[in-house]
């Protein structure tokens, strides 16, 4: 699916190349009169050749025309504010990630494209058993007309579901044994702890110098990655989430965090700040995300459920 912007996009890599081919052509043009004209041969170009200025504007075109057709649909939200603790859904849900994405899309998806995104719903079934049974009938199922009514009985499903999800913006995540969130060993220029985990990592890929040189990629921070504890073309991620730093110049409680490291659980208070849909090529991809900008962060002792750091973004 192409957006109308990458239309123009693609009428500007087009116009640039139609330029290049009419100075290509005046140039041939030019080369044949210089067969005949010899004293007019000074300074002519050969044919396709280009200029520095004109290479560099279609490469600049190119680059563009891909960055727009591999920019993901996305849509932002503001900040709603701290809330109460029980008006945060527990991002380790099984379906909060996809009601959480199709409550708040901003474009339209068909009964076929939300079916056909639960190909693997093995891990909602406790969850929801009805949506379970539903799109486990579908994969199932060879029968068109079976199919077909299995998908509109989903997608009506999907649409009662998101109803209640609509004006939800807050979540809540805590790591466990399972899903860690390790926090780093104490910075001494800082002075403080940091999160030492992709999840909580801005970064979304290497620069073309750490790809090339293996000095700079040993350095290099960590790849953002995700959570997905339901459907698999549903994800949960953090943004802002670099930011998180506890500062702690008492030695002595820097110490004492220190020796608990392993023992720490984290909780991140935050609210929906971005829901996108993959793009590749101009075409809509099968992967959606649900993007978390953080609150507040909690550092806890796992045995005695003391809270030993706070932090407010």
């Amino acid at each position: 699916m192409s957006t109308p912007h990458s239309l123009t996009l693609r009428s500007l890599v087009i116009a640039v190349a139609m330029s290049l081919s009419l100075v290509a052509l005046s140039a041939c043009t030019d080369g044949i009169e210089a067969e005949t004209t010899p004293a007019k041969t000074s300074g002519v170009r050969k044919s396709g050749q280009q200029t520095p200025e004109e290479q560099a504007a279609i490469n600049e075109a190119v680059k563009k025309l891909l960055e727009e057709e591999n920019r993901p649909l996305a849509v932002t939200f503001k900040n709603p504010g701290i809330g109460e603790t029980s008006e945060y859904v527990d991002a380790r849900s099984p379906m909060i990630p996809f009601l959480l994405y199709n409550a708040k899309r901003s474009w339209d998806e068909s009964a076929d494209d939300i079916a056909e995104s639960v190909q693997d719903p093995i891990k909602i079934r406790n969850d929801n058993p009805e949506f379970y049974r539903l799109a486990h009938e579908r994969i199932s199922t060879q029968e068109t007309f079976k199919k077909r009514e299995l998908t509109e009985k989903l997608h009506a499903l999907t649409i009662a579901e998101i109803d209640t999800f609509r004006n939800k913006n807050l979540i809540q995540f805590t790591s466990d044994q399972w899903t860690k969130l390790p926090l780093g060993s104490y910075d001494f220029v800082k002075k403080g702890f940091a999160i030492d985990s992709c999840l909580v990592s801005d970064k979304l890929e290497y620069s073309e110098e750490e790809k090339h040189n293996s000095t700079s990629l040993a350095k290099a921070g960590k790849i953002r990655c995700y959570l997905n504890p339901g459907a698999v073309n549903y994800y949960l991620g953090f943004t802002g989430g670099s930011s998180i730093f506890f500062e702690v110049t008492d030695e002595i409680l820097a110490k004492q965090i220190e020796s608990l490291r392993d023992s720490i659980e984290i909780s991140i208070y935050g609210y929906v700040k971005e829901i996108q849909r993959e793009k590749t090529g101009g075409n809509l991809g099968e992967q959606r995300y649900v993007l978390i900008a953080p609150q507040r962060v909690d550092v806890i002792d796992a045995e005695t459920h003391t809270t030993l750091l706070t932090k407010s973004l």
